[in-house]
């Protein structure tokens, strides 16, 4: 005998009144109430989804230079482009340096932000995106 088995999604508040109600009727329509637990990813901008990620990949004062720089080069905009130069992307990074740091440029934001750590942890050094900010605050690049 197959049984058939439907899914409803529905949110915690509902579910737990749902539970209540059956703990309290015992069975409802003849079944135990099934409760299941659905993680819904929270869907974000690119600019969320960049500063979360630098937020969570950096210390909280490389992570502020990093978005300083970002903000400054493209507003965190990863389709930005640079009308006299290759420069594109969240870290307004040229094609030459994508070929110097053996990368492709990517519209994925997540990449973008990578690549300009990349060239910034082999230009800057030890002290890397704060270097860079500082760096940029005397020449409008960094």
């Amino acid at each position: 005998m197959s049984r058939s088995v439907s899914l409803i999604l529905i949110s915690a508040a509902t579910a737990a009144l749902l539970l209540i109600i059956s703990i309290t009727n015992g069975l409802i329509g003849g079944q135990p109430l099934k409760v299941v637990t659905v993680e819904v990813p929270v869907v974000m901008n690119n600019q969320q989804k960049v500063e979360s990620f630098v937020n969570e990949l950096m210390t909280k004062r490389q992570a502020s230079c990093l978005l300083w720089i970002f903000t400054k080069e493209s507003h965190i905009n990863p389709n930005a482009k640079n009308p006299s130069s290759s420069a594109k992307g969240i870290g307004q990074l040229l094609d030459s340096t994508y070929q110097n740091i053996g990368l492709k440029h990517s519209a994925d934001p997540i990449a973008q932000v990578v690549a300009s750590i990349a060239y910034i942890s082999r230009h800057y050094g030890s002290d890397g995106a704060c270097a860079a900010k500082a760096f940029w605050q005397k020449n409008s690049y960094y």
